[in-house]
């Protein structure tokens, strides 16, 4: 078991399985600079924040994101009432698994698509959205869990995070996932932890079978 820049325990040593950041051997001091975007510490002289990509140099943050470490124990900023309303649709998305089982291992040909799991509607009532697996030593869900619709191996347990802009439109970051995230049947997956907008209507795929659209009601 080791410890995260946070002081979260994490049965995983490359990220935190708790918050999602990446682990190191040497502790944060207790006087890191903190990420004013974020909360995350800063490591060493680091120019950019791990969490969120903010420029230490420039101070300068690349997306709006509540002023809180992004831990699943910290509380998340609700979206303002009288802000548009948004519905993320989880589903199981055949034509994505075709193509994650196209550039697969020999080994892996034996995986098989769920051919029954209805699709999720889930407004979108944070400034954050978490997207990924069910934690197994803290039992923290993320706000989008992928642990049980069914359960998607291919999904990290902190995979991604939707980010609401100011014009309450938003941001897709990939947070350093093992398998990556791809948008609208790209076949490249996008940067990790570089924000990419998002349209009404895109879809937001990861895992193996999950495709994640967001929707403006």
């Amino acid at each position: 078991m080791s410890t995260c820049p946070n002081g979260h325990p994490s049965e995983t040593d490359d990220w935190c399985e708790v918050c999602g950041h990446r682990m190191s051997c040497a502790p944060v001091p207790a006087a890191a600079e903190l990420c004013p975007d974020c909360g995350t510490p800063r490591e060493d002289l680091a120019q950019f924040c791990e969490g969120c990509r903010y420029s230490f140099v420039t101070r300068t943050g690349t997306v709006s994101v509540p002023q809180s470490p992004p831990s699943q124990s910290s509380p998340r900023a609700e979206v303002p009432a009288s802000s548009p309303t948004w519905t993320a649709t989880v589903c199981v998305d055949h034509d994505h698994f075709a193509r994650v089982m196209a550039r697969s291992e020999p080994e892996d040909q034996g995986l098989y698509v769920p051919t029954h799991a209805p699709d999720l509607h889930i407004p979108l009532t944070r400034t954050v959205i978490t997207i990924g697996r069910r934690h197994r030593s803290t039992g923290e869900p993320p706000f989008i869990d992928l642990d049980s619709h069914p359960e998607d191996p291919g999904v990290s347990h902190e995979h991604a995070i939707l980010v609401q802009q100011p014009d309450f439109t938003w941001s897709l970051i990939d947070k350093g996932s093992t398998n990556g995230t791809t948008v609208n049947g790209a076949e490249d997956p996008v940067a990790s932890y570089v924000p990419v907008p998002l349209k009404d209507g895109d879809r937001v795929h990861v895992g193996l079978w999950t495709t994640i659209t967001v929707r403006r009601d």
